[in-house]
């Protein structure tokens, strides 16, 4: 009898198991320089979070982007945005619980944004490069990429992951 009560108990979710959304949501963390953002005694210890939507949507407004993420099904840690108007990209990254905004040189256009990107913030340096004649479709499709984060004070790091492109929308 024991025996089977313990068998009944193994079935049970763990608590909040299950659950898709949070009861509760934090605040959305705040957009600072970055500078701020990397003002940190233990430099080693900094890697770019991931972002969720709400995140990105605050730093880059709605519309296609493109992203870099540490795995196929993981949420990015590097949002890229091109801006029509100005012919520049911009992009979020998040350290340290506070987003940055990244900005690049001017480029061609959205679908430029597919042979990855070169972004800055004060002492930030972010890149996204795709292999030897990689190039994205803006599609949602996902290529192998490397991601250069570097900071001014010395941290040197590079990640492999997966950047894709959305398709933009035609009105």
């Amino acid at each position: 009898m024991t025996f089977a009560l313990l068998l009944t108990a193994c079935g049970d979710p763990a608590p909040g198991e299950g659950v898709k959304v949070p009861l509760m949501r934090s605040p959305l963390p705040e957009v600072v320089s970055g500078r701020e953002a990397i003002d940190s005694p233990d430099i080693p210890s900094i890697d770019p979070q991931t972002l969720d939507q709400a995140e990105v949507d605050k730093v880059l407004g709605s519309g296609p982007y493109c992203n870099f993420a540490y795995t196929a099904e993981s949420p990015p840690v590097v949002a890229i945005k091109h801006d029509g108007e100005s012919g520049l990209a911009r992009g979020v990254v998040k350290i340290h619980g506070k987003l940055v905004q990244l900005s690049s040189e001017p480029m061609a256009g959205y679908s430029a944004l597919g042979a990855g990107a070169s972004l800055a913030a004060d002492n930030i340096n972010v890149v996204v490069a795709l292999g030897k004649g990689g190039d994205v479709e803006p599609n949602g499709e996902k290529a192998i990429a490397d991601l250069h984060f570097e900071l001014a004070q010395g941290l040197k790091v590079g990640y492999r992951g997966w950047y894709t492109c959305e398709q933009p929308t035609r009105s």
